[in-house]
């Protein structure tokens, strides 16, 4: 079946060229070195700051502008308030082994130290108000009481609760040719319904449809399966890692490599754009300054990049996708206590909640010698450290609970950085998404969580990059063929 996609999506070469002579014509910017480009990196998380890294040790000029006070975006490793050298990841908390194979190889070259993280590890869920152990979620007798059916339950007895989806897409899943090309599986029509009218049609109970269906589309959904099945990786992989010290030492030695080549507290205002480069303006020390530079690489979330005036304007399908992107905008609970009361009560402190005040909490902090306590959660937008204290109480089945401090880091609010991974995508909105979002649109990339195939994202952010400093090296352009 041939893609649905619109064509408008996908710029030729000459549509390149077209464009360019109608574009605004800019001074010509002059490199030092044969082959040496300038590039104005706009977004200094870590998705910006690892383009910039890599265009920099290829012989490129790199000038990354930041517009808040710090660099990570939201890579963060919070601090203030805890006590003992205690410390929590405020944004991205995790990453897998398999399935960070990018990411990893950075940790790898910085010889950064990491270790194993047992957050998922017995996992107390909530569900429809009562308390499962993983112990309970594999005895049949409980899961028959779910109203899963016969093919459900069966699949259950040699697999984890969490992989019951892969039951589902497990049919469509090798269809896929590639990483990039959901289009190329011949499974177009499952981007016109949901993932839950997809399960109804394949069988799935009404227990099943409680637990994994969803009203995104359902070509989505399956594409996202293939790619982790790819890469050898679970649905819900229950081994993660992180870095010690927090998450942000690699986007912090990203910004050591890169130096003077970072600028913080430099927003950008406008983008101007023509055949010969890009011209950039941000705003610097409270007056205008204006960057001439062969490439611009657009490394904020979409959010933030909608709301930048560009001349000419971009193209409407590619602007649509950036300005519709889907995130989620979450908080990081913090709760500091007297103890590790949970170990006194012999309880997991993983847990699995469900409510928008907290969602799931779990114990951090280990290698941090201190005979107090650290567990951090979830909650949904603007979170409250009242109501998440009083939801963690309600649910926590122990006695021995001593929490003396609740702190709540807002991304919500964050005037750079408040969106976190994107979401699903509705029926019939995949064409219109991709590849659009990750094509380059003349001298303007686009780097960062959104903008990858796969929105884990500290992966997806490391792996768009990578793509796009090779793509402005070689001069090319267009999705990849594989994951690289």
């Amino acid at each position: 079946m041939t893609s649905p996609r619109d064509d408008a999506h996908c710029l030729t070469r000459r549509d390149v060229l077209k464009l360019a002579t109608a574009s605004l014509v800019l001074p010509a910017v002059h490199t030092r070195g044969a082959g040496t480009k300038r590039i104005i990196v706009a977004g200094g998380g870590i998705g910006g700051l690892c383009c910039g890294y890599e265009l920099m040790r290829r012989g490129h000029e790199v000038t990354v502008l930041e517009a808040s006070d710090r660099t990570g975006g939201h890579v963060y490793t919070y601090r203030d308030g805890l006590d003992d050298g205690l410390y929590a990841d405020a944004g991205a908390e995790q990453f897998t082994n398999p399935g960070y194979e990018r990411y990893r190889e950075y940790v790898r070259e910085f010889d950064l130290p990491y270790e194993y993280y047992p957050r998922r590890e017995h996992i107390i869920r909530w569900m429809g108000g009562k308390l499962y152990t993983e112990e309970m979620l594999a005895d049949p007798k409980v899961l028959s009481g779910f109203g899963l059916n016969a093919r459900e339950l069966e699949y259950l007895k040699t697999h984890p609760f969490p992989e019951l989806a892969m039951l589902y897409y497990g049919k469509y899943v090798d269809a896929f040719p590639d990483e990039y090309h959901p289009f190329k599986a011949g499974l177009n029509d499952l981007d016109r319904i949901t993932l839950t009218q997809l399960m109804k049609r394949d069988g799935a109970s009404a227990g099943a449809l409680r637990f994994i269906g969803g009203g995104g589309s359902a070509l989505q959904a399956v594409w996202h399966a293939a790619i982790l099945k790819k890469r050898g990786v679970p649905l819900f992989p229950p081994k993660v890692y992180r870095l010690i010290g927090g998450n942000q030492k690699l986007p912090d030695t990203f910004a050591e490599r890169l130096g003077a080549r970072v600028k913080k507290n430099s927003p950008v205002t406008k983008v101007e754009h023509g055949a010969t480069g890009v011209r950039v303006t941000s705003r610097e020390g409270g007056r205008d300054v204006v960057h001439d530079a062969d490439h611009l690489v657009c490394a904020m979330n979409a959010g933030m990049l909608s709301k930048i005036p560009f001349t000419p304007a971009l193209p409407e399908g590619k602007a649509w996708a950036i300005a519709h992107v889907p995130y989620y905008y979450d908080s990081r609970v913090m709760f500091q206590s007297k103890s590790k009361y949970w170990t006194r009560d012999g309880v997991s402190p993983n847990m699995e909640i469900g409510d928008s005040a907290l969602q799931h909490a779990w114990s951090t902090g280990d290698d941090v010698q201190t005979p107090k306590g650290l567990v951090v959660g979830t909650a949904q937008g603007v979170g409250s450290p009242e109501k998440a204290l009083a939801t963690y109480r309600k649910h926590y089945p122990g006695k021995s609970e001593d929490i003396e401090k609740t702190l709540v880091h807002q991304w919500a609010t964050h005037p750079w950085a408040s969106a976190c991974e994107r979401t699903e995508y509705a029926p019939g909105e995949l064409t219109k998404f991709w590849p659009a979002l990750i094509e380059p649109h003349g001298p303007i990339h686009f780097v960062g969580a959104y903008a990858d195939n796969l929105n884990w994202g500290m992966e997806a952010a490391t792996r768009s990059a990578n793509r796009v400093a090779e793509a402005i090296h070689r001069g090319e352009a267009g999705v990849p063929e594989s994951g690289n």
